[in-house]
């Protein structure tokens, strides 16, 4: 609802802005839209009080001619839904971001333009998987450039964990202290393929640290994500966060003291209001910082100071991404309890925010509701692929199967491709609207399109693909002009462009468990350090529900023993063979077949 009736203010005052006021008719169609007005009027302004007091008189007077106008701002935004017309997926879009981002990157601090800045994943995520297809340096040090620099600064929260939400200058120093579930879930991901690619420890450090700040502070006890934590505490923002020399020597000693304000910038005057937030960026040997006893200490001493409040509800979209941050860090980490995590969180979803076969919105106390929008289903989605990918479970691939029929039934214009916010039958709006902006977050379109190629990549069934092809047409058009602007969706788009493979392990049932899932490790390492490459492990136990979900399976026999391994790409495939080392070559080196 936000949306729709944030593209009324934009059209009728060519800007929008929260908080939103917006009046409508007993039918809900908007007449007039504006930003913040005071509750009464004041240095010229009108207030609230005064503004409905003048519509209730105009509404008597002339209801005609608001209804009027309320009818032509709706055929309008009708009319604007349908202008976006279908493009042809490219690598002339994906070069073209490519060098959008070239031109706005700060070399000095990381990040791109100048304050605020955000940490947008995505967008390091975009540059780093260019960086690795095209074999371009120069996108791969933006991206690890930024992600060092923002752990290096402020933002990130060197004693908890987690980052904060963005940073309100440009060296990544001073943030907005409050902290958001659905960021720390994208950098979480963002991190862990820096440490696939690099094997770089501060990268996998930072994935540890953010998810152990997740499991401890917002993490409900049945397994839910909780949304995020306020800036302030006190009424104070940031002074939950900030410390003096003073009380550093007191809580550590003044030997350990002193040396800890010299490794994190706590200065006597300070860098926030006379007190200093611990950073590295004047610390050369960041890297060598990791989790120390005196971080401990000084961890266990703020808990002590009044506690911040938690914002507790547990969306499924951000849930969705989080599932999918923890799976991929246990995958990459070789860390179980991260894929727990999302195991748990999985099983809260469909025990607490499913209803008649439909995803919910939110939950909080034992209460759920919400009709669930596009980005729920987009989201959980996701999650769910990627927990398959991390487990080889059929059940998840199942379940993500079932929930993306659901969604392209509900939100999917197969006419002009594109999902829209809304389900069809859901909530009655004067329009129904397709966003595609990659934002702070992903969009739910960009993250649909993700889950169709991954899907079509797995399944190898042509509805999935079909849907891809017309959702990648209407995500093209629409990122035309700022492709920039849609990291996510390139994501997928080149995952479309580069040569695809895959790769179909059968398993014996002699196989002992050890051996089993010693090559299910070393499976889950290639499926996310090789770009471009889905893996399917068939076996007795699962033979007959992978059939039904990827009919090609059916022409992989199991062996009588040990395993067999069979590299695709396009309609080609290798011969079997019997020991994954012999593929290794092959898979490292990125060649199609």
């Amino acid at each position: 609802m936000d949306a729709v009736y944030m593209s009324v203010c934009q059209a009728m005052n060519g800007q929008g802005g929260w908080p939103l006021t917006v009046i409508m008719t007993p039918e809900c169609r908007p007449f007039f839209s504006g930003t913040y007005f005071p509750p009464r009027a004041r240095y010229g302004r009108m207030g609230l009080e005064e503004l409905l007091t003048a519509v209730a008189v105009r509404w008597k007077e002339n209801r005609e001619e608001l209804s009027g106008s309320a009818e032509r701002i709706e055929a309008y935004l009708k009319e604007q839904e349908q202008i976006t017309r279908a493009g042809e997926p490219g690598m002339v879009v994906v070069h073209r971001a490519f060098r959008q981002f070239a031109r706005s990157f700060d070399a000095k601090n990381g990040g791109f333009g100048g304050a605020p800045k955000f940490p947008t994943p995505h967008n390091l995520m975009f540059l780093m998987e260019y960086g690795v297809r095209e074999k371009n340096r120069d996108a791969l040090a933006m991206a690890e450039h930024t992600l060092a620099q923002m752990y290096r600064g402020g933002i990130f929260d060197h004693i908890g964990g987690g980052f904060s939400r963005y940073s309100t200058d440009e060296k990544w120093m001073v943030p907005h202290f409050e902290k958001m579930l659905y960021d720390n879930a994208l950098l979480v991901m963002a991190y862990a393929e820096a440490f696939a690619m690099t094997g770089r420890k501060m990268y996998g450090f930072v994935v540890k640290k953010i998810l152990g700040y997740v499991e401890r502070e917002l993490t409900d006890e049945q397994g839910g994500f909780y949304c995020g934590q306020d800036a302030d505490s006190d009424g104070i923002e940031g002074k939950y966060y900030v410390f003096t020399r003073e009380e550093i020597k007191k809580v550590l000693g003044k030997k350990d003291g002193d040396s800890f304000c010299i490794r994190y910038g706590i200065t006597r005057d300070g860098n926030f209001e006379g007190k200093s937030i611990p950073n590295l960026l004047e610390n050369e040997k960041y890297e060598l910082s990791g989790e120390t006893e005196d971080g401990k200490k000084l961890y266990e001493y703020r808990i002590g100071r009044t506690s911040l409040h938690k914002d507790d509800k547990i969306l499924v979209s951000w849930n969705g991404l989080m599932i999918c941050a923890c799976a991929k860090a246990g995958a990459v980490l070789g860390e179980k309890r991260y894929v727990e995590m999302a195991v748990r969180a999985e099983t809260f979803i469909l025990k607490h925010l499913v209803r008649d076969g439909r995803l919910l919105v939110r939950y909080r106390d034992g209460d759920a509701a919400g009709e669930g929008k596009l980005d729920d289903y987009a989201f959980f989605i996701l999650g769910l692929v990627e927990l398959y990918k991390v487990t080889f479970r059929t059940e998840y691939l199942s379940r993500a199967a079932a929930w993306a029929k659901t969604m392209l039934e509900q939100f999917f214009d197969w006419e002009n491709g594109g999902f829209y916010l809304y389900a069809k039958d859901g909530e009655k709006l004067i329009v129904r609207t397709k966003e595609t902006y990659d934002g702070a977050i992903p969009s739910g379109n960009s993250v649909a399109a993700g889950v169709l190629q991954q899907l079509a990549q797995i399944t190898g069934e042509t509805n999935w693909q079909e849907a891809l092809n017309k959702q990648l047409r209407f995500l093209a058009g629409a990122m035309e002009e700022y492709p920039s602007g849609n990291s996510f969706a390139l994501l997928t788009m080149m995952n479309v462009l580069y040569p695809a493979r895959e790769l179909i392990c059968t398993l014996s049932n002699r196989l002992d468990s050890e051996n089993k899932e010693k090559l299910s490790a070393q499976l889950v390492c290639l499926t996310e350090t090789s770009p471009g490459l889905s893996v399917v492990v068939k076996t007795e136990e699962n033979e007959r529900e992978l059939k039904r979900l990827a009919p090609y399976t059916g022409d992989y026999p199991l062996p009588e023993d040990g395993a067999r391994f069979y590299l695709c790409a396009g309609s080609k495939c290798m011969p079997p063979v019997s020991e994954l080392s012999e593929l290794l070559a092959e898979l490292e080196g990125g060649r199609t077949v």
